[in-house]
């Protein structure tokens, strides 16, 4: 539904830093709250559920080496009351850090927050809260921020970047950087798209783009994406290897998103209900109540030839040249010269997790306010 809010402006965003916090909520949660959570995350049980981060923590851990920078914070008003269980191990076992802060004094934690964020992301994410997110009668906020830029198993040659044409969602042609390479890729195509699959340097990472056939296709696309669930997953189980020559945009997108009202499309309304939030097995005096104010999230995703990683040879210091296949005329050629869906997927034999997801519409603004992604 995030992607489907405002058509026509690039958008990505993190499903996995957004179910990280809410399977930590859901551990304690009671009655009507564990129900909603249980039922939106998907789970029938507590194994379930405490099992979602170890099961990708290692390949979080590998890409935070070198291509994301993650902060990811529950933050809690200070407090005696806050049960101590619910602060320790979380990070080992729900891949979150839960922090005290004074919203009794609403200017000073907000600016706190905003400057831990920033430091932690090195400048790449700041302001996630605004002064309105915070005030006297806070008692709890879910924050997320990551940057991401993606290391490619095999880097594309700088050289072969070219200025291409790109036609955007409303028919205006455009001329914009887009890089290329011939080589093997996981290719699929079909009635209503095609699709390519591409690793990256960091273990199980993996770069999927869903090209429509054309630009008015997309919407359907889109509805397809959200209405059928493994849309993606099936298509990416149907791709063969073929050599051909793959065409796309290289891109930035930075999001902004205030999850609180998407969170409640999906049936999860109890843990914002100050009255009764089912979260009270945060604290040690269970009578009294506690609620989630806020959930926000700032995702920022660069996608170049290279990324983070700069390949240099050893002996004279040169940068190496990416090999790739002769440029044959004839091989068949993927070029995405309109509006796309992607993700940034962390692959398993069992299981694939949509790390990020998003639309790239062509170079454009990107919402800099929380409030252009808020229900």
């Amino acid at each position: 539904s995030l992607i489907k809010a405002k058509p026509g402006t690039n958008v990505v965003a993190s499903e996995v830093l957004v179910r990280l916090p809410l399977c930590k909520l859901a551990s304690v949660a009671e009655g009507q709250a564990k129900v909603e959570l249980m039922t939106a995350l998907g789970y029938m049980d507590n194994t379930s559920l405490t099992a979602y981060y170890p099961g990708i923590k290692n390949a979080m851990k590998t890409m935070a080496i070198t291509d994301l920078t993650l902060a990811h914070r529950i933050f809690v008003n200070y407090t005696k009351e806050i049960d101590p269980k619910f602060i320790t191990h979380s990070v080992d076992n729900f891949g979150i850090r839960v922090e005290k802060v004074g919203f009794n004094y609403p200017k000073a934690a907000t600016t706190h927050i905003n400057n831990l964020i920033s430091s932690i992301t090195f400048k790449r994410i700041t302001n996630i809260l605004e002064d309105s997110d915070v005030n006297k009668q806070t008692q709890m906020i879910i924050v997320t921020a990551a940057h991401f830029k993606g290391t490619w198993e095999f880097p594309f040659d700088l050289r072969l970047t070219k200025l291409t044409k790109f036609q955007r969602l409303d028919g205006k042609v455009i001329t914009i950087p887009m890089m290329s390479k011939t080589d093997p890729f996981q290719h699929v195509a079909t009635g209503d798209c095609q699709a390519i699959s591409i690793k990256f340097g960091n273990w199980r990472t993996t770069f999927t783009l869903v090209l429509p056939n054309s630009e008015q296709q997309l919407p359907a696309l889109l509805d397809k994406i959200y209405n059928q669930k493994g849309y993606v997953e099936n298509l990416v189980r149907s791709m063969n290897t073929r050599p051909m020559k793959v065409t796309f945009p290289r891109f930035k997108i930075k999001t902004f998103v205030d999850w609180t009202g998407f969170l409640k499309e999906l049936g999860i309304n109890s843990i914002f209900n100050a009255t009764s939030s089912g979260l009270e097995g945060i604290l040690l005096n269970s009578t009294k109540p506690i609620v989630l104010n806020k959930i926000k999230q700032k995702v920022y995703v660069q996608i170049d030839e290279v990324g983070v990683a700069r390949f240099w040879n050893a002996i004279n210091g040169a940068p190496q040249v990416p090999t790739q296949m002769p440029n044959f005329i004839d091989l068949p050629q993927f070029t995405a010269d309109r509006p796309f869906y992607f993700e940034v997927s962390l692959d398993f034999d069992t299981a694939r997790y949509k790390m990020f997801a998003g639309v790239y519409y062509g170079p454009e603004e990107t919402p800099t306010n929380a409030n252009d992604f808020h229900f």
